[in-house]
């Protein structure tokens, strides 16, 4: 397959299958002999495309008076996205493949369609979107996020907070690394990386980060342990455990394990348990703790709504499945994959799993509930819910010196520092 061919099957396969962008895309990599940057320029397309559907489906519009098949659809897409948004792509270098693709998959007459529906699109001027009335199906399909996310973040942080959430979800994401403490100093890690001609700027946010650029994962220094992917709004959570040497800790919703084992990193006398519901997800987890060599740790399945954990623990982790809308702009999909509806269900979840894992948490001991997303149900309502439901656990204050904040929760919004957006709620077991 051609590159713009090998495009349209992977997007195809994201928006219809519901196949993992990343996923999909090292799979098609791995398989392909693409130099480098043709390998780029496949992953700009893809992920551009999945970016902005909603804003490429409004402009292209006026130009389908048939009906066209999925794969049609997607073409259109795809091509839509080159001729507005990649400026060293000729338009007409586009649209030729366009039509070579749809003449390959539907014969001339499908090939006849594409063409005068991209000539069309390429001769007229875009639609305009600041004449749509609705300022949040303005702003959704400005940013192409559906319009009931918009509809929500308008409610809690206004139409201008909305905007700001929307537009910073679309920047590229930084890379960040976790540095492994008990191989080497962040300092240490930094002079290593540069020397190895990545760039690496020690982070402000947390201590242990480290803002990278360039493929890391190739350096010895990953393979030998010296750090972990990771983005820095996760690594906020260890700072509100605030684990001690010979804390017993738990992490209940442990996979792929970087928040579990950030929290084994800062207990070299104690012990951290990493549970997970997917047993396919252990040995990920145990792999990436042998990478780091760690040891005082034990890993096993478990279903956090019911599990019964083997031991009482002084500090627990929920990292909670969420609807995940703070990790949108490293997981284009998912703002199409959600329903308003599928937060309901995912709130029942979260509280079931924190009434059972409180159990396992000892008088005086920590609990830190945090989520990948920015919703508020899924948040701060879930936080006093939890609270209001057990009156043996309260509000526990924790500080994030980067942020300026100290108290028992606190929403991270992706244009505050430019990371993921995240929320960690930290509670406190009364003592009897």
């Amino acid at each position: 397959m051609q590159l713009r061919e090998m495009a349209l099957e992977a997007y195809s396969r994201v928006m219809d299958e519901g196949g993992y962008s990343n996923i999909v895309l090292n799979d098609m990599i791995k398989s392909s002999d693409l130099a480098p940057n043709d390998r780029g320029l496949l992953t700009e397309i893809v992920y551009g495309t999945i970016s902005k559907k909603l804003t490429i489906q409004f402009y292209i519009r006026p130009f389908i008076r048939t009906k066209l098949k999925r794969w049609q659809k997607n073409l259109l897409d795809i091509t839509v996205y080159q001729i507005v948004w990649l400026d060293r792509v000729p338009n007409y270098a586009a649209i030729n493949e366009a039509v070579d693709i749809a003449k390959k998959w539907g014969g001339p007459q499908a090939g006849k369609a594409i063409n005068g529906i991209l000539r069309n699109f390429e001769r007229e001027p875009l639609e305009d979107i600041s004449k749509i009335k609705s300022e949040t199906l303005r702003l959704s399909i400005e940013t192409s996020i559906p319009e009931w996310i918009i509809t929500h973040w308008k409610i809690h942080h206004g139409i201008g907070g909305a905007a700001e959430i929307a537009h910073a979800l679309n920047d590229r994401p930084k890379m960040y690394i976790r540095t492994n403490t008990t191989r080497i100093s962040r300092d240490a890690l930094v002079a290593n990386l540069l020397d190895e001609g990545f760039s690496a700027i020690p982070s402000e946010i947390q201590k242990d980060a480290i803002e990278v650029k360039g493929e890391v994962l190739q350096s010895d220094l990953y393979q030998k342990g010296f750090f972990s992917i990771q983005d820095v709004s996760s690594m906020l959570v260890n700072d509100a455990l605030s684990p001690e040497s010979d804390d017993v800790i738990l992490d209940a919703c442990s996979a792929p394990g970087g928040k579990g084992l950030h929290a084994l990193e800062k207990v070299p006398g104690g012990h951290v348990d990493l549970s997970d519901i997917h047993e396919h997800k252990i040995p990920l987890i145990e792999q990436q703790a042998e990478r780091l060599d760690l040891s005082g740790y034990e890993t096993f399945q478990g279903d956090a709504t019911k599990k019964v954990y083997p031991r009482q623990y002084d500090r627990i982790i929920v990292d909670a499945p969420c609807s995940g809308l703070g990790v949108i702009r490293r997981k284009p999909e998912i703002r199409y994959e959600r329903r308003a509806e599928d937060v309901d269900s995912l709130v029942d979840l979260q509280l079931e799993i924190l009434a059972n894992i409180k159990q396992y948490l000892k008088p005086g001991g920590v609990l830190v509930y945090s989520t990948c997303t920015i919703h508020q149900m899924e948040n701060e309502n879930v936080a006093y819910t939890f609270m209001k439901e057990n009156d043996d656990i309260e509000f526990d204050p924790f500080v994030l010196e980067a942020f300026d904040f100290e108290g028992p929760y606190r929403q991270i919004l992706p244009q505050e520092v430019g990371t993921d957006g995240f929320f960690i709620a930290r509670f406190r077991k009364k003592e009897k």
